[in-house]
């Protein structure tokens, strides 16, 4: 990415575990110069494709320099692609002019500007992640990349917060609340912290966050707004007693070099504390969506001389002139940090020649909500569980994991609206988080069957099917990591969930029947050779 930035180019990160289909449609809009690949994909991708193996790189050195780069590719700095309402995803197209002021605030602010240990927490495929790259380099600070099996446990990322020293700390929400309730539930709480920023989704200020912030008095929360089309637009800090906080606190003002602008339905300036459609102008936009003309004028659009981005978040100015967040006026939703359109789903499902009807909608509650797909199936005598295998293996030929919906809720017709619509709002309370039950008198097995049905809301789970089948995702997973750690499991892992993926084995596990307890320990060796071998990388004769 690095050297990618260096050369004048334009960075675009592709996630390897996406479909490929979805990574070609990527490919086909973002019309890059060149793809860095490893050597065992390079025949994968389509035809004209001009690719380059990474291992040639870093032999030749200088193998990238060939590329002949656009003549207006020094406007961007990246292009990222985000999930699309059409059914196809959109690539943000970020202006590297707009990304150098977000990164001059970093710079002056009395806080951010200082040198930090700082964990590359986001996957390159989201913004944050250049923001805590390229903030950490400018203020003279040290990366600290974290191994994945740390990124995914909370209690395995508290004891690398705490051994590596990190004082600098970006996480979407649901991520701290993780870190904040392992914290509760017995972890290492001896942490270095000064910073620690959250953005991505809207924040809640839960006892187990008032908890964590009151054991680390001298650490800053500070809650940051922006989309994919601006970056980083507001910013406000929380400090003082966390028992003060509001539960919903305010996204706080505008940086210096960012218009907010609050309107009504037909773009109209709304004055006072009323609700509306947040603008955003100023030196913070994107170029708008690559080679996506139709897409760009429709969100980026001429208000009073001025361009603006209209970002469907529905906000009103509170105390102080401070703004306080409100959702969305579209059905565009948050789960886990990333952006979902539910119509790209719903779009990707209506295809499936078994389905009638389809809405995608987020159920359950913070911070454990997910992707429910509600659907009306045509009569084929198939079981509902056969189903739900058949169209979550179809979603995943098409979207990327975060967009696969963890659970398929059956009907013989959708709930309607007095107008006639579907009633997404019904369906989206249509089921509510209870706590979870615990059989205490049963056999290992069927307590874990247990709860991972309920996990899962599941009526039957067999014991050698694997729970990711069944939908578990990384949120799941941490919930019963919590949830068996309360029961006495005291040494056990996330990736030991991930390496011992259905009931029998999770049993086998807990019983000590496999070799499995060395699984924490040889990930964190692995991390460990991982940060030494950039250790001695850099060292190198000659590397910056």
């Amino acid at each position: 990415m690095l050297a990618i930035l260096r050369a004048g180019g334009v960075c675009l990160p592709l996630d390897s575990n996406y479909p490929h289909a979805r990574l070609c449609a990527m490919l086909e809009d973002a019309r890059p110069a060149l793809l860095i690949t490893s050597g065992q994909t390079r025949g994968c991708w389509p035809a004209g494709m001009p690719c380059h193996p990474r291992e040639e790189i870093e032999l030749e050195g200088t193998a990238a320099a060939s590329a002949d780069l656009p003549a207006d590719s020094a406007e961007l700095i990246y292009v990222l692609f985000t999930s699309g309402s059409t059914g196809r995803p959109k690539g943000v197209a970020m202006r590297n002019a707009a990304f150098a002021r977000l990164i001059d605030w970093h710079v002056a602010h009395p806080r951010l500007g200082v040198a930090a240990r700082t964990l590359q927490f986001a996957p390159l495929g989201f913004d944050v992640a250049f923001q805590e790259i390229l903030s950490t380099f400018a203020t003279g600070g040290t990366l600290v990349l974290p191994y994945d099996s740390e990124r995914r446990d909370p209690y395995a990322l508290i004891a690398l917060l705490a051994r590596e020293k990190i004082e600098r700390l970006f996480v979407p929400y649901v991520a701290l609340q993780a870190i904040a309730e392992a914290i509760a539930a017995g972890g290492d709480v001896s942490m270095n912290l000064r910073d620690v920023i959250t953005a991505g989704e809207q924040l809640r200020i839960t006892p187990a966050i008032r908890a964590m912030f009151a054991a680390l008095p001298d650490c800053v929360l500070h809650n940051q707004y922006g989309p994919t089309e601006t970056h980083v637009v507001t910013a406000h800090e929380l400090v003082g007693d966390p028992a003060t906080w509001p539960d919903l606190p305010s996204i706080g003002g505008p940086l210096p070099h960012v218009k907010l602008r609050v309107v009504d339905a037909s773009l109209h300036p709304i004055e006072g504390g009323s609700e509306g459609e947040l603008l955003l102008g100023g030196d913070c936009l994107a170029a708008g969506y690559i080679n996506r003309p139709d897409l760009t004028a429709e969100r980026f659009i001429e208000q009073s001389g001025e361009r603006w981005y209209c970002t469907g978040d529905r906000v009103r100015f509170g105390a102080k002139g401070l703004l306080e967040f409100f959702g969305r006026i579209d059905t565009q939703i948050k789960i886990g940090g990333y952006r979902i359109e539910p119509g790209e789903i719903e779009t990707v499902l209506a295809r499936h020649p078994l389905i009638s009807e389809v809405v995608v909608v987020a159920g359950g509650v913070e911070p454990y909500r997910r992707l429910v797909a509600h659907v009306v199936s045509r009569d084929t005598g198939i079981g509902d569980e056969a189903l739900a295998a058949q169209w979550r293996a179809h979603c995943r030929k098409h979207l990327a994991e975060y967009l696969v919906p963890q659970q398929f809720v059956m009907h013989a017709a959708l709930p309607l609206t007095d107008s006639g619509k579907i009633d997404r709002r019904a369906l989206e309370n249509s089921g509510t988080q209870i706590p979870l039950q615990w059989p205490e008198s049963a056999p290992l097995e069927e307590q874990l069957r247990w709860l991972w049905q309920q996990l899962l809301d599941v009526p039957q789970l067999d014991l050698h099917t694997s729970v990711f089948d069944h939908g578990a995702r990384s949120l799941t997973v941490i919930r019963a990591l919590n949830e068996l750690r309360q029961r006495g499991f005291r040494n056990i892992s996330a990736v030991q969930i991930y390496e011992h993926p259905n009931v029998a084995a999770m049993a086998g596990l807990l019983r000590g029947d496999t070799d499995g307890a060395s699984a924490v320990g040889d990930a964190h060796v692995r991390g460990q050779n991982q940060r030494a071998a950039l250790a001695r990388f850099a060292s190198r004769p000659g590397s910056a």
